[in-house]
Parts: structure tokens; C-alpha cells; sequence
């Protein structure tokens, strides 16, 4: 046997041991070629991109214009109104780089959003200083918010998609939007359009909102009308009852709409709350008819018969009072009369339902 020395190396070692030096050289070398181009790109002259040229240009032409603006033109108005044009060229300004500087993978809705953001602000400031003083504060209010909801629907159609369920909240979002508009607008300029257009009485506006309204609805339910179900106990289904309550609702609101536009000027306003009453509570009995079977059928049903009754006689009350004798007191006295029938009514189910906890507390629970 062959003694080994223990100051003796390897030489398999001695070849690894070179392979690990060369690799940390190279590694040293990278690194000292890394940190030298590293101070190259720190030290040397950065390139400028076109889109900061473009930026320093339209900045530029913003103060070209500021200047030629206040030399020729200034002068012929107020310094408000002067403050507001040259803010307004600076949003412009801002815009264009805004269109500049959103990446190209955002696409080209994200920077229609941001144009349409920026061109609502440049309308309001405009409008403010230059239109409001020909309409008065109502008016002035319905366009801002009018023009608010623009851009809420332009941004909408912008990034609701078209197709699918999607599609069918598109044309709900769309069908509402443009409703808030019309009433916006509608409320605050119905008496202008009533003197130059064509007459309307308080009572035909409002038949036309309502009307409106019902439009509205009809828009943004049609969608989703044959998706319409309630899933409360798949052994007893509701059928068509939910489309069957909507169409009791729309009749409801198109006999609103038939009473105020033909028949409400010839009665007077308290007569025409009681109508509106009366309507109300045969509304509120048909539905619940329509109903009711469904829930027998689940052993369901109303807890207290005697409440639901006892606010059908409230509402008739009502109506027998404002269609007989409202007319011989004023609005006071009859808003009197209002609460004293609501307490009244208020007190006899409260008794009632005392009366009901009473009788169970009574019960012998001793068996």
C-alpha cells in the first residue's frame, strides 16, 4: 500500500480549481465592462425623444399664442375672460401631450377618455365665463350637469363592449344616461319651451316625464325582459310574474301619463292626488293578487292580513278627502289632516299587533 500525503493535491482538484478562477476573471471582467458602460450612459449626452420635442413644441406655440392673444386681442375683454382663454389653450396644450405620452398598448379609448375629460373642462370654463350670463342658475346648472353626462356616455360607449350581456348593458347604460340628460336639461328650460315652442300646463309636463320615464324603463329592461326569473324555490316557479308585475307597472305609469296630459286640468290639485291614490292602491291590489297564489303554494303568504287591509282603508280615506273636501282648506290643514290619519292608522296597528304579542305571551307553555 501506497501512503497518501496529506500536503499532497489532487489533480483532478488542480483542474477544478482552475476552471473556477477563469470563471470568476470572466466574471470580474463583465463586471468592470458593466460599471464602464453604466458611467458612459450616466456621464455621456442623453438623446432626446420626439415626444419631448413635442412637448417643448406645443408648449412653445401655447405661449406664442398666450403672447399674440394678449397684444391683439386682449384688450376687448374682461380679465376674467382673458385668464379663462389662455387656461383654456394651456388644457389644450395638455392634451396634446396627453395623447403623446399614453403608451400604445393602452389603445385608443383610454386616450379618447382622457380628450373627452379634458374637453368637458375646457366647455365648462368657456360656458362659465362666456354663456351663462343669457340663461339663469337652474338652467346654467341642467347644462353642466347635461354636458357631465355626455361624458359619461361617450366614455361609456367607449368602453362597454357591444356584444354578449355586455352589449345588453350598453344599451341599458345608454337608454339611462340619455334620460338623466333629457331631464336635466327638460326641468330647467320647460317654461322657455312652453312659451316659444308649443303651450304645455304644469300637469302635460308632468305627463311628459312620466311619460319619459316609462320610455326609459322600457329601454333598459328589454334586454334582459326574457332573462327575467326568480329562483326562490325550484319546486314552485314564479312563471311570468315578474314580467307580468312590469307590465302592471308600465300600465300604471301610462294611465298616469293618459290622466295628466287629458284630464288633470279639469280637476283640481287635490283631486288630482286622490286620483293618483286610488291608482296607487289598485295597483298595489293587483299585483298582490298576482302574487298570491305563488305564495300559497309555498305556505307562504302575508304575516298580518289586517295591516295590508287596514292601509288599503288609509289610502281610501285619503282619497274620499281630497276628492270631497281638501278644496275648502288650504295646504296646511290638509297636511294636518294627513298626519292626524297617519297616527291615528299608526296607533290602531300598533294596538292591533300589542294585542297579537299580549295573546301569545298569555299561552300556558308549561304542557
Amino acid at each position: 500500500m501506497t501512503p497518501i500525503d496529506d500536503n499532497e493535491t489532487p489533480d483532478d482538484f488542480d483542474e477544478e480549481l482552475d476552471e473556477i478562477v477563469e470563471e470568476v476573471e470572466e466574471d470580474d471582467f463583465d463586471l468592470k465592462v458593466e460599471i464602464k458602460r453604466k458611467r458612459v450612459s450616466h456621464g455621456g449626452r442623453r438623446r432626446t425623444t420626439g415626444k419631448e420635442y413635442g412637448t417643448l413644441m406645443s408648449f412653445i406655440a401655447w405661449m406664442a399664442f398666450t403672447i399674440i392673444w394678449l397684444f391683439f386681442f386682449a384688450s376687448g375683454y374682461g380679465i376674467i375672460e382673458n385668464i379663462a382663454v389662455v387656461f383654456v389653450a394651456l388644457l389644450v396644450v395638455g392634451a396634446a401631450s396627453s395623447l403623446v405620452f399614453i403608451p400604445k398598448h393602452e389603445g385608443i379609448k383610454v386616450k379618447a377618455s382622457a380628450i373627452s375629460g379634458i374637453g368637458w373642462l375646457v366647455f365648462l370654463i368657456l360656458w362659465i365665463v362666456f354663456g351663462q350670463s343669457y340663461f339663469g342658475l337652474y338652467e346654467n346648472i341642467g347644462i353642466a350637469l347635461a354636458s357631465l353626462l355626455v361624458v359619461g356616455l361617450v366614455n361609456m360607449l367607449l368602453h362597454v363592449p357591444s356584444h354578449g350581456e355586455e352589449g345588453g348593458a350598453r344599451i341599458s347604460g345608454v337608454g339611462g344616461i340619455i334620460w338623466l340628460i333629457f331631464i336635466v336639461l327638460w326641468l330647467p328650460f320647460y317654461n322657455d319651451f312652453a312659451t316659444t315652442v308649443y303651450f304645455i300646463t304644469f300637469s302635460q309636463n308632468l305627463a311628459i316625464i312620466l311619460a319619459s320615464f316609462l320610455l326609459m324603463t322600457f329601454i333598459v329592461i328589454a334586454p334582459w325582459f326574457g332573462k327575467m326569473q326568480i329562483s326562490v324555490n325550484e319546486s314552485v316557479s314564479v312563471g311570468n310574474r315578474p314580467k307580468g308585475t312590469l307590465g302592471i307597472f308600465w300600465g300604471w305609469l301610462l294611465f298616469l301619463v293618459v290622466w295628466f296630459w287629458f284630464m288633470a286640468d279639469t280637476y283640481s290639485a287635490n283631486q288630482n292626488v286622490a286620483a293618483v291614490l286610488l291608482s296607487f292602491a289598485l295597483f298595489c291590489g293587483i299585483v298582490m293578487a298576482f302574487w298570491l297564489p305563488w305564495a300559497r303554494k309555498r305556505g307562504e303568504g302575508p304575516e298580518s292580513w289586517f295591516s295590508i287591509g287596514l292601509s288599503f282603508v288609509w289610502v281610501i280615506v285619503l282619497t274620499v278627502w281630497f276628492w270631497f273636501f281638501a278644496d275648502q282648506f288650504d295646504a296646511y290643514q290638509n297636511f294636518a289632516v294627513f298626519l292626524v290619519s297617519l297616527l291615528v292608522i299608526a296607533g290602531i296597528a300598533a294596538g292591533a299587533q300589542w294585542k297579537k304579542y299580549r295573546d301569545f305571551e298569555s299561552m300556558d307553555w308549561t304542557d
